[in-house]
């Protein structure tokens, strides 16, 4: 009796590194995690990668409705199976490493963002150009401040083809009146601190100020452009140098609006 009940415990010890098994299985499959991320890791941001020959057969321009030039190219590159992001999407392509992705064709230097882009700028320009506008046109007859700020609206810089205020009513702003516009929100902000003006003490200018807060009227727009690099992984595609992974975000600005839309570039 006493023989078969040491055999008994014998069989069950033998039995019990069951569990130790199930923790390697698990073990094993957080290594594969790592090693795509690894993989994704490895690929260089901040710099163009030629296209390769797996896309060489897929053309840059694209011919499919909704898709971005060069979106189906990347994909071929990165080895994306997934279908490629409609119009009612502001994803372009999903990754399995990197996730959500952003694409912008900057072969002619920069791009428009899409619809969420947009309307950042608008808010933009709902809570701060526009009232800049609002009391300039107010206070203009009554205060020099003003109708120098008016007269500056009223002219065209650089090679722009409308003034600084036909610009805002169109949403179309240049480089050169956006850096204008710039530089008159940096001037306003410096007289308000000094008090000198009455006309400064009105609503529209606190409303101005407190949005602004300390940062410039640029900051904000490169702040709008650059939310397209913070909310999923933007990615850049030239028709000849290739495609770039967009990691410093501060390399993105906003240098002009057209069409109603904050353009994006990289520098």
């Amino acid at each position: 009796m006493a023989s078969e009940q040491t055999t008994s415990q014998i069989e069950v010890v033998e039995q019990h590194p069951k569990p130790k098994k199930i923790k390697i299985k698990k073990k094993k499959k957080l290594i594969i995690i790592n090693k795509k991320q690894t993989q994704c890791d490895e690929i260089g941001v901040d710099k163009y990668h030629e296209w390769s020959d797996k896309s060489k057969d897929i053309p840059f321009i694209s011919s499919q409705k909704c898709v971005g030039n060069g979106e189906e190219k990347l994909a071929k590159e990165l080895d994306i199976s997934t279908p490629l992001g409609g119009q009612n999407s502001t994803v372009d392509l999903i990754h399995p490493a990197m996730g959500n992705i952003s694409v912008k064709d900057m072969t002619n230097d920069d791009c428009t963002l899409g619809t969420e882009g947009c309307n950042d700028m608008r808010k933009i320009f709902r809570i701060i150009i526009n009232l800049f506008v609002c009391w300039i046109i107010k206070y203009k007859s009554e205060c020099e401040l003003a109708k120098q700020f008016y007269n500056d609206i009223n002219k065209k810089y650089g090679s722009s083809r409308t003034t600084i205020i036909d610009g805002i009513d169109r949403l179309e702003l240049s480089k050169t009146n956006l850096q204008k516009l710039n530089e008159l929100f940096n001037k306003l902000k410096k007289y308000e601190s000094e008090n000198e003006y009455v006309s400064l003490k009105s609503e529209y200018i606190k409303d101005i100020v407190y949005s602004l807060g300390d940062k410039s009227l640029q900051d904000m727009l490169n702040e709008c452009v650059r939310k397209e690099a913070t909310t999923m992984k933007l990615i850049i595609v030239d028709k000849n140098k290739g495609w770039l992974i967009v990691n410093d975000i501060n390399k993105l600005s906003c240098p002009r609006i057209t069409r109603g839309a904050p353009r994006i570039n990289y520098s």
